[in-house]
């Protein structure tokens, strides 16, 4: 390539973009907080009310907002903490935390202050949160301290760090800053109830049950909220029936605005390579894009046996030619498959697993009676096992799932597929058996 075919590159993609007037307002990780926001005048209500309680010298020591992604959670917190100017807010995204003590250093990060050796014990690393909450304050000239955490239920994936007693230890901080005469208070922010954590009943005794849920946006709302957008990001008016199709696709599945907006953002860069106004069509090319898209991102993510425990339900959804799948089972293939030398983790633990990715949409499951076995949890893929086996581990898939797979239903083709047992004395029996240990051994592999 040279200079002038580089030219001609970013020419084009600046023509292409042209489209925009502001592409921005199609981000849905950009962290701006809108002017407006629709909707959600009653979630509003019950956090100012929580959080003024403070100008009567009562804190609530903690709130716990939950609700589906892409309800608006965090934004609706930033929008009111942002807008009360006597609240200073200290907001953590946990996501971005591996252990209990990695989230207490992102919290002195957002106070501007070094990170923590995790030699130093957890003891030091809340006595320098609070020193530095204490410093903040002063500065500051605020009254009340409100610290957010974002992606709340991440902090109970770690099993060694005691997330329960770190809870505690934030609770009791706050019981150190009221009597020096700071006030403040901690909001959580998840997809599920606090009541699911687990947390000791120390805990829950002290924090209470001060929640507010979220429900999913209707399409009313989620209409309006691209009408916004639309109208900043775009020179031209977008068809009326595009906005609604996204609404309508997102509303369906589970209300989540920013799957809308990344919906309209991607379907405007198809049309664009198209060549054409955005239409139905475009939107249905995002929604693929968008899935695959998606689903790479959570699993490039995951930590090696979250991955192992994706693969082998992919691996027997794939050979099995079936959709659901006990625990047990997984977890039989889950060691035979995993590396040479690596100690696989427990089925306790695997079973946590298969939970937690429930929580990414990758996996769903379901209680099934086993008979004389009792009930027991079963799990199925909602995305192909094709493109989770290719994302984690291409070669391996291919190898030892697909060529397998391949090599199998050539040897039921030149069988002529599955046959019925014959007598012994028919000269098919033999072919038969034959068939029928293949057949055995097959199951076995998957």
């Amino acid at each position: 390539m040279n200079k002038s075919q580089l030219d001609a590159i970013i020419e084009k993609t600046v023509k292409d973009n042209a489209v925009f007037s502001s592409k921005a307002s199609l981000g849905t990780l950009s962290g701006e907080i809108p002017d407006t926001l629709v909707g959600r005048t009653s979630q509003t209500e019950q956090i100012v009310k929580y959080l003024l309680g403070y100008r009567q010298g009562h804190v609530v020591p903690l709130v716990s907002i939950y609700g589906r992604s892409g309800t608006g959670k965090s934004t609706l917190v930033q929008y009111v903490c942002k807008n009360i100017s006597e609240i200073y807010l200290c907001f953590v995204n946990l996501r971005k935390a591996k252990t209990v003590f990695g989230a207490a250093n992102l919290m002195l990060a957002e106070l501007g202050k070094p990170n923590l050796k995790s030699a130093q014990g957890m003891n030091h690393a809340i006595k320098t949160l609070e020193e530095s909450i204490v410093e903040t304050m002063d500065n500051s000239g605020k009254k009340l301290f409100v610290l957010a955490l974002d992606e709340f239920d991440v902090l109970f994936y770690d099993k060694r760090g005691n997330p329960s007693d770190f809870v505690y230890k934030l609770v009791e901080m706050q019981s150190e800053l009221g009597q020096k005469g700071y006030m403040m208070c901690i909001i959580t922010i998840s997809n599920n109830v606090i009541a699911d954590y687990s947390l000791d009943d120390r805990v829950r005794s002290r924090i209470g049950t001060s929640e507010v849920f979220f429900e999913p946006y209707s399409k009313k709302n989620i209409l309006e909220i691209l009408h916004q957008r639309a109208k900043d990001a775009f020179d031209k008016k977008i068809d009326e029936s595009v906005l609604e199709y996204c609404a309508e696709l997102s509303h369906s599945e589970h209300g989540d605005v920013r799957r809308a907006v990344d919906l309209l953002r991607v379907a405007a860069e198809i049309a664009i390579l198209d060549n054409k106004p955005i239409r139905k069509i475009h939107v249905d090319n995002a929604i693929e894009k968008l899935q695959q898209d998606r689903v790479e991102k959570v699993l490039e993510t995951l930590s090696y046996h979250s991955k192992l425990a994706c693969l082998v339900l992919a691996v027997k959804t794939y050979g099995l030619e079936e959709d659901w799948h006990f625990t047990s089972k997984l977890y039989d293939k889950y060691k035979s498959i995993i590396q040479e030398g690596m100690k696989p983790i427990s089925y306790r633990r695997f079973s946590e697993l298969l939970k937690e990715l429930e929580n990414t949409g990758i996996i769903t499951s379901h209680t099934r009676s086993s008979g004389r076995k009792g009930y027991g949890s079963e799990f199925k893929l909602s995305v192909l096992p094709d493109t989770v086996g290719n994302i984690i581990d291409k070669e391996w898939w291919q190898k030892n799932v697909v060529e397998k797979k391949r090599n199998s239903l050539e040897v039921k083709g030149f069988m002529g597929g599955e046959i019925r047992k014959p007598a012994k004395s028919d000269p098919m029996y033999g072919a038969y058996k034959i068939f029928d240990g293949i057949k055995k051994k097959e199951k076995e592999y998957w």
